[in-house]
């Protein structure tokens, strides 16, 4: 394959948003419309993309070599981007959640779970990045197959 020019160019502006999801390929383009035009980004928040999205910001003792990273690079984008706004977005249907052991949430449904989680790396951001703006996020999808994305209460 030859070298490959894109027609877009350099995004030189600064952003204040930190974006933080799973990296299932069927909500790829939903999220980002969602985050350009329902929240009008505009394109202008950096990503924090891998499989089970915010959960890598929980589960310390579960899983803490995959929370360590996580938090590595969460607190490197937060304090070297000067990030000021965080959005978590979990998703219906998430494989990583159901590859994960039922006794590590109070609840066996995935939705709950994945919402307790939401709230847990919410409640344990704010104790260390206090002035950071958290809103969390569940995608699913309705009858026609359209994305959704709802907010959830903290």
């Amino acid at each position: 394959m030859p070298s490959y020019v894109a027609t877009s160019t350099v995004n030189r502006t600064d952003t204040e948003v930190l974006v933080v999801h799973c990296s299932d390929h069927r909500f790829q383009a939903g999220i980002r419309e969602f985050l350009n035009k329902g929240l009008n980004l505009d394109e202008h928040y950096d990503l924090l993309i891998m499989p089970g999205g915010p959960q890598c910001l929980t589960l310390l003792e579960y899983l803490p070599k995959f929370a360590w990273a996580g938090r590595k690079w969460f607190r490197f984008l937060v304090e070297n981007h000067e990030l000021n706004r965080l959005i978590l977005i979990a998703h219906q249907d998430c494989g990583w959640y159901k590859s994960l052991p039922l006794h590590l949430h109070s609840s066996a449904e995935p939705r709950q779970r994945q919402e307790e989680d939401l709230r847990r790396a919410h409640r344990s951001l704010r104790a260390d990045f206090p002035l950071l703006h958290i809103e969390l996020y569940y995608a699913g999808w309705d009858a026609n197959d359209r994305v959704t994305v709802e907010p959830i209460e903290d």
